[in-house]
């Protein structure tokens, strides 16, 4: 289903998870604010951080079954530059004690015991709950799954930047974009013709 979460059902979720699974609310932030995959979001290492917090480079993926990084789904790469908040984020992780280990290496996101996220298991245990639960209290109309964050992501720069500089972003053909990740919009408002 190629649908997107509305800006407020994003925002709801977020502090959804601000609120009941706080260790996680930094990965679906990022999930929302970059539209990477999480198999990209779960690759991010310190190196791919620019030191003044400006930059992301999105050059690889772990993904489900894999114990070594690979290029992205389609071996593009991606400086992506981080807004106010996104750079805000990405300090936080650096701080306290969510982060041990601090090096080059290290994963930007780590699993709450050490080492990768693995995200398949959040979406199970953590994000598909609590989804249910918003959906259930009529804060989000429908379930989605995590990887609609990139859907959403999309469609709303969509909203604001130009489809080139969204499709470079995203990692994907201006085709693919429409085709495959730029959801519908919910109110649809018909002019009388």
């Amino acid at each position: 289903m190629y649908a997107a979460f509305t800006s407020t059902e994003r925002d709801r979720t977020i502090i959804s998870f601000e609120e009941r699974h706080p260790y996680y609310a930094p990965w679906v932030k990022a999930l929302f604010w970059t539209g990477a995959r999480p198999e990209e979001l779960a690759a991010l290492r310190w190196q791919h951080i620019s030191p003044d917090f400006q930059e992301i480079l999105i050059a690889e993926a772990l993904p489900i079954g894999s114990t070594e990084a690979q290029t992205t789904k389609n071996r593009r790469i991606t400086r992506f530059p981080c807004n106010h908040r996104l750079q805000h984020l990405l300090q936080g992780q650096t701080l306290g004690s969510r982060q041990v280990d601090l090096s080059r290496d290290a994963f930007v996101f780590p699993g709450q015991n050490g080492g990768r996220l693995h995200y398949q298991n959040f979406q199970r245990r953590f994000w598909r709950p609590l989804l249910l639960d918003l959906v259930e209290s009529g804060q989000v109309a429908f379930y989605l799954s995590q990887y609609h964050a990139r859907h959403t992501w999309i469609t709303l720069a969509l909203e604001h930047l130009p489809v080139a500089d969204v499709s470079y972003l995203a990692r994907v053909s201006t085709t693919v974009l429409y085709q495959h990740y730029a959801g519908k919009s919910r109110k649809i408002l018909i002019p009388e013709f």
